[in-house]
Formats: structure tokens, C-alpha cells, sequence
């Protein structure tokens, strides 16, 4: 079990007042949160490695279909 060591002989430290003001723009506070938590994904059209893939399966089913 984790101990914990509380220190009581210091006030707890509080935020100054710009700190409190940088927090409070809550939109701009959760889109810069969305920014680093959440990927932003690409279009599967904008994706190089996805067209790759589309275009190679085209290919085989192009080919496959000519032989029969």
C-alpha cells in the first residue's frame, strides 16, 4: 500500500488570480484539451497509405476479373 505523507505545518498554496483568469475561457480550455487528447483523423480520401491499399485491391480484382 502506497504511504502518503501529509504536510500540515504550510498553508496549502493557492492559484494566483491571472492563473484562476487563464482557466476560466472553458471553449478555449476544451478545444486546446481535444487538441492534445484526441488525434485528429484525416479523410479516408486525404489518407496516402489508405489510397495505397484501395488502389492495390482495385488492381487484384481488375486482374482477377480479366483471367476469368
Amino acid at each position: 500500500m502506497t504511504k502518503y505523507k501529509i504536510n500540515r505545518d504550510t498553508p496549502p498554496e493557492k492559484p494566483s488570480k491571472a492563473d484562476m483568469e487563464k482557466y476560466k475561457d472553458f471553449s478555449r480550455l476544451n478545444a486546446n484539451y481535444d487538441k492534445f487528447v484526441k488525434r485528429p483523423k484525416l479523410p479516408l480520401y486525404k489518407d496516402k497509405r489508405f489510397f495505397l491499399v484501395l488502389l492495390i485491391i482495385g488492381l487484384i480484382a481488375y486482374l482477377i476479373s480479366e483471367t476469368l
